[in-house]
């Protein structure tokens, strides 16, 4: 088996696992120095799939009486390190815990007095971990090339500890969790299937877009950057708001834009841009867990709207073996870069 396809199948019961082992009572004395006031700022920081997990945690932290930002690692690095003060915590995303922008940020660190390091990395040996102050391991197990049980795993943890953070059950959420987990794997079982279904969903197409907004903005991001990686299509990821400001003018025959539902808040305004790309002669294809009515509806896993950008990061993989068909390419296979990126 493909060991793209391998890693795929087996995010289940990691996820699972990453459930099962949290450890909530490592965020005791962030929460004391939220109440305290010796935490005035979080900065939620990291690269890749590890920086686009951390969007929707962000989200629900925003009920923090502090300011909570997501800040990319190499610009929080090169051009805001002022930020990072002696009442910050720096929260750290990353799947090995040694990419280069991380190594970099700890050594402008050292003797710089912040309020603590908080850190979910898969690779518990790394100096990201050792740097830590409360240290969340992902429980991701080994990962053979692109990122997919690694991402759906920090994203879980950052929601878990974003959901204790914000004062909000805990069994809540992880019972939700383990539902998206039974449900994945349901999915997971006809993926054949869900890799026709896409194809013969998509049909032609020149140009292809994603798109979403809030929570899904996670898989928005990280299933583009999923689909440069394991397919070498150039799939831009966009927030529909801004798709209407000027993008919308791409929209022709030819066009086509895959479009999370998302959370129910919104999801109204997804359709209706939706139903206007087709009326300008495009083609719109929805990524729903519920059929769309007009609109071609690629589903995802069944759950909580809690979990919805889980469900949605599996639909941006499947599209990665169509897409691959497209380009000729042997799925989830790097050719220039690697697993670990060690240069800035």
């Amino acid at each position: 088996m493909n060991s793209y396809l391998a890693d795929i199948l087996s995010q289940p019961r990691f996820l699972r696992k990453a459930v099962h082992t949290w450890q909530p009572s490592l965020l005791q004395k962030i929460q004391d120095g939220l109440q305290n006031g010796k935490i005035d700022r979080i900065i939620m920081t990291g690269m890749g799939a590890s920086y686009n997990a951390a969007y929707p945690a962000m989200l629900l932290l925003s009920c923090l009486p502090v300011p909570v930002h997501l800040v990319n690692a190499a610009e929080l690095v090169h051009f805001l390190p002022g930020i990072v003060t002696e009442r910050t915590l720096l929260w750290v995303n990353s799947q090995s815990g040694r990419s280069a922008e991380l190594l970099t940020l700890f050594k402008g660190l050292s003797g710089h007095k912040h309020a603590g390091t908080l850190s979910c990395v898969n690779d518990g040996d790394s100096p990201t971990a050792a740097a830590a102050d409360s240290f969340f391991h992902i429980q991701a197990g080994s990962e053979s090339t692109v990122s997919t049980k690694t991402y759906i795993n920090t994203l879980a943890i950052n929601l878990l500890i974003a959901n204790r953070l914000a004062g909000s059950p805990i069994q809540d959420l992880s019972g939700d969790l383990m539902e998206a987990a039974d449900q994945m794997e349901s999915y997971l079982l006809d993926w054949d299937t869900q890799v026709a279904r896409m194809r013969q969903l998509l049909g032609e197409f020149k140009i292809l877009t994603l798109l979403g907004r809030g929570p899904s903005m996670s898989a928005v991001w990280n299933g583009a950057l999923v689909n440069k990686e394991a397919a070498k299509y150039p799939l831009e990821g966009m927030n529909c708001a801004d798709f209407r400001h000027g993008p919308l003018e791409l929209v022709r025959p030819g066009f086509t834009a895959l479009i999370y539902s998302g959370a129910s808040k919104t999801s109204q305004l997804n359709r209706n841009l939706a139903a206007d790309i087709q009326r300008y002669d495009g083609r719109a294809v929805m990524l729903s867990r519920e059929a769309e009515g007009k609109i071609p509806t690629m589903p995802l896993p069944a759950g909580a709207e809690s979990t919805l950008p889980i469900a949605e990061i599996v639909a941006a993989q499947v599209l990665s073996f169509v897409l691959a068909e497209r380009t000729g390419v042997e799925v989830g296979k790097f050719i220039h870069s690697g697993k670990v990126t060690t240069i800035e």
